[in-house]
């Protein structure tokens, strides 16, 4: 899919939030001109219709770092999908 920004364009692999409450997450993948980007969606898109606002989150995708997550299994947001307790020594 293809959004069309009036603002400046995010940056490439900076995640956009759109859907209620910025559910929907998606990365940018390229910059087509002054105005258009491509995207991939990193959750499911259901409910996300032509022309809703898209904003800029501000940063790219980021994943937590340290000895606390070693062995351990998060999705690609950082949540745990083990059922441990959330790690506290993390970056």
């Amino acid at each position: 899919m293809d959004l069309r920004f009036e603002t400046p364009l995010p940056s490439i692999y900076q995640v956009l939030r759109a859907g209620s409450e910025g559910r929907i997450r998606l990365e940018v993948l390229a910059q087509w001109d002054a105005y258009h980007v491509r995207r991939i969606s990193l959750t499911p898109t259901q409910g996300l219709p032509p022309g809703m606002p898209v904003e800029d989150s501000g940063g790219p995708l980021m994943a937590p770092v340290g000895t606390g997550i070693l062995g351990r299994m998060f999705d690609v947001f950082g949540h745990a999908l083990d059922r441990q307790p959330v790690p506290a020594d993390v970056q």
